[in-house]
């Protein structure tokens, strides 16, 4: 993370608590943030200099402003502004960061063979949740390779309970014993 992501998101960040926005700020950077990883035209769009100024603060007035507060519009003109964009979802991350941190959410990443039901969903958060002290957001991705079990990674750790996990180690172990 840039100095700059950080600076300009934390001020971000201030202001939308300030203006007790903290939730609906969140939302909508995350709606946007979304949107330009979809749409990396637009990024470039906004960060060519090729293309006057004036010109992208107006796309960026047009297309947001009936749709997200006016501080995430602002906000995202004083990126163009400062020829600062290409940091935009950089910003957004350390937003993201910020009000979780605030909120006592913690995300686990998890990775399984097969989509998770809603009902492992739960129980692997109550489980996350109680390992970790705060709320758990689950980020889940599929991996076929895996063959069974899953895998978390949360605040820096990774639990590993996959069958391709429990090969290697198999594997290893009987290596050991030879």
């Amino acid at each position: 993370m840039t100095d700059l992501a950080r600076e300009y998101g934390e001020a971000l960040y201030q202001l939308a608590r300030d203006e007790d926005l903290v939730q609906l700020i969140h939302e909508q950077l995350e709606d946007v943030r979304l949107l330009m990883r979809q749409q990396s035209d637009f990024v470039r769009l906004l960060t060519s200099r090729a293309i006057p100024r004036a010109e992208r603060l107006s796309v960026v007035q047009e297309t947001f402003a009936n749709h997200v507060h006016p501080y995430v519009v602002n906000f995202m003109k004083l990126m163009v502004e400062k020829e600062h964009f290409d940091a935009f979802v950089a910003c957004c991350k350390w937003y993201h960061r910020r009000f979780c941190d605030d909120e006592g959410i913690v995300e686990a990443f998890v990775t399984s063979a097969v989509p998770l039901s809603d009902e492992d969903g739960s129980a692997l958060r109550r489980k996350l949740s109680g390992i970790s002290g705060r709320q758990v957001r689950l980020i889940t991705a599929v991996d076929q390779s895996l063959i069974g079990g899953v895998r978390v990674e949360m605040e820096g750790r990774r639990y590993d309970n996959t069958v391709q996990d429990r090969l290697v180690r198999f594997r290893q172990g009987l290596m050991e014993g030879l």
